[in-house]
């Protein structure tokens, strides 16, 4: 199946609950998730939070296990974000590139694309506009994120 949007692979993967699951999603797309610890001596580098790759003909996402879970799930959906846009071996993604001053315009898209899996704009408003949920932590810990990406959700959306 071909995906052009976080809301196409939400259509087709996303079980309705929050939050959402970005492993469950990648790997009902057929992408490998995998942790890396400090005792992956290959792999580990500590300061990666995460990595898409291709593994023998096969989509792989690597995150980092030591990261905050909230992190963790960004990073899933952020490297997601770089299979739908078909960006074959991503660079290595660093605490710094999941920041909003970053650049790379592969990075700032797979930023957004991560954004819009989470927190999909449809439900943002709901809550906001018909619940009245107007707490930025509230909001962050009913679609599992931090209050950075939550703040950046909603001015993407154009609340704040």
């Amino acid at each position: 199946m071909e995906y052009r949007t976080a809301n196409d692979v939400l259509q087709a993967h996303w079980d309705g609950h929050l939050p959402v699951n970005p492993q469950a999603i990648a790997e009902a797309m057929g992408i490998e998730v995998k942790s890396l610890t400090p005792f992956d001596q290959v792999n580990w580098r500590p300061n990666e939070s995460g990595h898409y790759s291709y593994r023998d003909g096969k989509p792989l996402i690597t995150y980092n296990v030591m990261d905050a879970p909230v992190r963790q799930r960004f990073t899933i959906a952020h490297e997601i974000g770089h299979h739908v846009h078909g960006d074959l071996d991503a660079p290595r993604d660093t605490t710094e590139q999941f920041s909003a001053k970053a650049r790379d315009p592969k990075e700032v898209a797979a930023n957004r694309f991560a954004a819009a899996l989470l927190m999909p704009a449809a439900l943002v408003k709901h809550l906001v506009l018909e619940q009245r949920v107007t707490d930025l932590g509230r909001l962050a810990r009913a679609f599992g994120v931090s209050t950075a990406a939550m703040e950046f959700r909603l001015k993407a959306i154009g609340f704040l």
